[in-house]
């Protein structure tokens, strides 16, 4: 091998290894720019799910207040074969037997029906 033939395999080879680089700085640039829409995505999706968390939280408490709201409702009991109404939670009305209780929206409602309070709303 002469020294031109040599010179002139180092001169390919320098030229063939600039050429690698050159790809290789496109795929690099490539796989960066695809990071970087990934990234945004991810983003968009973190703030997306701490929306819809938001969001369950509302629902949770609005769900939370409608049962209070149920439970308040129903907080007068008395039953078909007695003249007594009673606070939900009071002994008397806790022993009425399920298919012989009433439910009253208020004391009120249970005096306009001809009921007497219990000691336990007195």
């Amino acid at each position: 091998m002469t020294n031109k033939q040599f010179e002139q395999n180092v001169i390919n080879s320098f030229q063939f290894a600039k050429q690698d680089i050159r790809e290789l700085y496109e795929h690099m640039n490539f796989v960066l720019s695809q990071l970087e829409g990934l990234q945004k995505e991810n983003n968009f999706l973190h703030q997306r799910v701490e929306e819809l968390q938001k969001k369950k939280r509302k629902v949770r408490k609005a769900t939370n207040s409608v049962k209070a709201a149920k439970v308040q409702s129903k907080k007068y009991v008395a039953a078909i074969t007695s003249n007594k109404v009673h606070d939900s939670n009071c002994p008397f009305a806790k022993n009425i037997k399920p298919k012989n209780k009433i439910t009253l929206q208020s004391k009120a409602s249970a005096l306009n029906q001809g009921y007497k309070l219990c000691k336990c709303l007195s």
